[in-house]
Parts: structure tokens; sequence; C-alpha cells
């Protein structure tokens, strides 16, 4: 299996709307199409991480959850709790959101083709800047203390996939 980010902006009215949308372009591609808020996501190599962890608890029979895009969101998260891990969902309102598609490679060019309808494509929401300070602060528990022992904001990055790899180390 493979995977790619369609990355952009977008507006949800509803998200049980929005993820029944979803849904749907994920049987008709014979994907898994998870949805996650970008602000909570430190940039590519974040996602690299934990998608290629979470199919890895797959195939090694260890994941936590039943479903491939809600195991992403808990290695994503680096957290073991469902209802925790959802937060890093996408919410109603105008947002930054990535649409992790995994699948065969044709599979997955279907899939994109159909979420870029979706969203306001744009790449640069994927990658780290000092605007997801706060919101990763907050949801990857960082503190002041440990950024300023990292060496500054520019570490926030590292601090996460290290939170990231002792969710796989420790699971």
């Amino acid at each position: 299996m493979q995977y790619n980010v369609v990355a952009g902006k977008i507006t949800i009215g509803s998200v049980p709307a929005f993820l029944r949308e979803l849904d749907a372009i994920a049987q008709s591609s014979n994907t898994t199409i998870q949805a996650v808020d970008a602000t909570k996501v430190a940039g590519r190599r974040h996602v690299d991480c934990a998608v290629r962890n979470a199919m890895q608890s797959f195939r090694d029979h260890r994941n936590i959850a039943t479903d491939l895009g809600v195991e992403i969101l808990l290695h994503l998260s680096a957290c073991r709790q469902i209802r925790k891990a959802l937060e890093m969902g996408v919410h109603e309102g105008e947002m930054d959101v990535l649409l992790i598609v995994v699948g065969a490679k044709k599979s997955i060019v279907r899939a994109a083709t159909e979420l870029t309808r979706l969203i306001r494509s744009d790449p640069r929401v994927l990658e780290y800047d000092e605007t997801k300070n706060a919101p990763l602060m907050h949801a990857f528990k960082i503190t002041a203390q440990e950024i300023a022992a990292a060496g500054g904001h520019a570490r926030i990055p590292d601090l996460v996939r290290e939170r990231l790899v002792l969710f796989d180390a420790f699971g």
C-alpha cells in the first residue's frame, strides 16, 4: 500500500456530512481516507512517520484501532485513546485540512482527483510554520521548558516526532 496527502483549505458546514462524502469517495476508489486538522501537524515528516507506523502496526497485528484511518489518527496524535486522537480530526467552519489517502497507486490517484474538488488546494498547509506552535504545543503537551532545552520553537517538529517514536516504541 501507498499513500498521498491532499492539502488545502475548506469550509465544513457539517462534519457528519463531510465525513459521509469522504467515505463515499473512499468506497468508490477502494482507499482509506483520513481527514486531519493541518494546524496540528508538524510537517511532512510527521505525517510520513505516523502513516508508516500505522500501516506497520496493521501488518504486525499490533494495531489499536480496527480502522486504518483511526489508527493513523492515533499515530499522528501519539495517543492511545481514540477519543483524544479524534481531536486531530476536522471541525465545522473554515480550516486547513490534510486528506491522507491510503491504497493502491491507481486508487489513490482516483480518490485524490475527487478530493481536490472538495478543497481549495494549498500544499503549504502541510508544512510546519510558527503559526502552528500554539496548537502543536497544546496537542502534544510540549512545554516552554522543553522548547528552550531543545533549542527554540524551530525544534517543535522534532519534539512532536520524538513523541511519535515513543508512542511506537512503547506500544
